[in-house]
C-alpha cells in the first residue's frame, strides 16, 4: 500500500474531449488545465492527544468535511462495516477518468482517497459484454455452475432478465439487508429495459431467488447533467427520493448498488456527465450522520474497459473516513476478489463462486487475482 499527495500523475492526462464513443456528443475543445485535488477542509484530518501524550488519529464522529483520511496518521478500520454504497460505471480505460481533466471530481477523490492501479478486466478469459461482469462482481460467476461460457445457465448476453435469469445466490441474498437503486427504472426490480434504464446494468434482477427484488430494487429519477462542462450541478441540484431518503433518514441498508442512467454512467453520455452526477451525490453521502460516524465506505467502480479493450487496468475509487489519503495499490485484484472483500467487511465467510478461488459447482478456474485481499491493500 502506497500513499503519494501526487497521485494524480500516475496516469497521464485524458486528451481532448470528445463525446463518448456511442453518445454521439461532441463537446467544445476542453483548456489544458490539470487536475487540481481537492483536499479536506480544515481540520477534516483530525488527530487527538492520549493520556501519554501519543498523537493519534481521530475517532469517530468525523468533522464536517471529512471525506478520507487526510490526517497522515492510520486510522484502523473496524473489523466489520455497517454500510457498503456501490456505484458502478460503464466501459473507460483508467487515463479517460482518474487524472483526466474530463473528470476533476472523481480524479479529486481519487487523490483524496485511494485506488487500486492493478484492478484488472480479466474475470473472463474473452471480452464479453456487461452484464456478465455485473453478475461475476455479485455472485462470483455469470454462470448457475461453471464460469464464463463452460458450465451450466451461464449469461453471456446483454438480453434482459426477462429471458435469462441465474439460479445461484448473490450478494444481494447473503447480506442482512439491501438495497439497489436504479435510474429512470419504469417499475421496481423491472426485468425489461426501458427509458434510460438498462436491465442488463441492475444485477438484482437476473437472480430469480431472490424474492425480496421488488420491495428492495427500486427507481430513482434520473439526474439530467451537463455533458461537457466540468464542476457543473446536475439537475436538480439536490436530488430527493428514495436513496436520499435513506441517508437523510439514517436508514440506509447494509449494502446498497446504485446504477445511473445511460447517459450518466460513461455508457452512452460522456465522462464529464458523470463526473457531475457524482459530484451531485457524493457530498450528500459525506455529510449524511453514519458517513461521520465512520459507518460508511463508498466505492466507484467500473465494470470494464472500453469495448475494443479487455485484460488491463479498469478505473476505481476507495473512499471511507479510515482510507489513508492518496493510498494506491498494485496488488492484482478483479471484481471477484472485490467481492471476496464485501463479504469480509460483512462477516460473511461462505464466499460465493469465485471469490472462495472456485467457479460455482467447482467447474473451471478462476483468475489467480480472484481471492486477494482488498481491504487489506487499501486500508477501509
Amino acid at each position: 500500500m502506497k500513499r503519494t499527495a501526487a497521485f494524480a500523475i500516475a496516469w497521464l492526462l485524458a486528451s481532448a474531449c470528445t463525446g463518448n464513443r456511442s453518445s454521439g456528443i461532441t463537446c467544445p475543445a476542453a483548456g489544458a488545465s490539470a487536475v487540481t485535488a481537492q483536499h479536506e477542509p480544515n481540520g477534516s484530518g483530525g488527530t487527538s492527544n492520549s493520556s501519554d501524550g501519543a498523537v493519534q488519529a481521530a475517532a469517530p464522529p468525523f468533522p464536517s468535511g471529512t471525506v478520507c483520511n487526510a490526517s497522515g496518521i492510520p486510522r484502523t478500520p473496524p473489523v466489520t462495516i455497517a454500510h457498503l454504497i456501490v456505484v458502478l460505471f460503464e466501459n473507460e480505460n483508467v487515463d479517460a477518468v482518474i487524472g483526466s481533466r474530463l473528470a476533476p471530481y472523481i480524479s479529486s477523490l481519487a487523490s483524496q482517497c485511494a485506488v487500486a492501479t492493478a484492478y484488472q478486466d480479466d474475470v473472463f478469459s474473452g471480452n464479453l459484454v456487461s452484464l456478465p461482469h455485473y453478475l461475476a462482481l455479485t455472485s462470483g460467476s455469470n454462470c448457475s455452475t461453471g464460469l464464463e461460457r463452460t458450465g451450466n445457465g451461464c449469461i453471456t448476453s446483454d438480453a434482459d432478465a426477462l429471458v435469462q435469469t441465474l439460479a445461484t445466490p448473490s450478494i444481494f441474498s447473503q447480506v442482512a439487508s439491501w438495497r439497489s437503486y436504479q435510474e429512470d427504472m419504469p417499475k421496481a426490480c423491472s426485468a425489461l429495459s426501458g427509458r434510460r434504464y438498462a436491465a442488463k446494468h441492475n444485477p438484482a434482477a437476473y437472480y430469480r431467488s431472490l424474492s425480496s427484488c421488488a420491495l428492495n430494487d427500486l427507481s430513482i429519477a434520473a439526474l439530467q447533467c451537463d455533458p461537457c462542462t466540468t464542476n457543473t450541478p446536475c439537475s436538480p441540484e439536490r436530488p430527493s427520493n428514495a436513496f436520499t431518503a435513506d441517508l437523510e433518514a439514517d436508514t440506509l441498508a447494509q449494502f446498497t448498488f446504485i446504477t445511473p442512467t445511460l447517459d450518466n454512467d460513461m455508457h452512452d453520455g460522456t465522462v464529464t456527465q458523470a463526473d457531475n452526477w457524482v459530484r451531485t451525490y457524493l457530498p450528500l453521502i459525506f455529510a449524511s450522520r453514519p458517513y461521520l460516524r465512520g459507518e460508511v465506505v463508498v466505492q466507484l467502480l467500473w465494470d470494464e474497459q472500453t469495448t475494443s479493450t479487455f485484460g488491463g487496468p479498469i478505473p476505481n475509487v476507495f473512499i471511507s473516513p479510515y482510507v489513508g489519503a492518496g493510498t494506491t495499490s498494485s496488488i492484482p485484484i478483479n471484481h471477484f476478489a472485490v467481492l471476496r472483500s464485501w463479504e469480509k467487511a460483512f462477516g460473511i465467510v461462505d464466499y460465493l463462486g469465485c471469490a472462495s478461488g472456485t467457479p460455482p459447482g467447482g467447474a473451471g478456474t478462476c483468475p489467480a487475482d480472484s481471492t486477494a485481499d482488498v481491504r487489506a491493500a487499501l486500508g477501509w
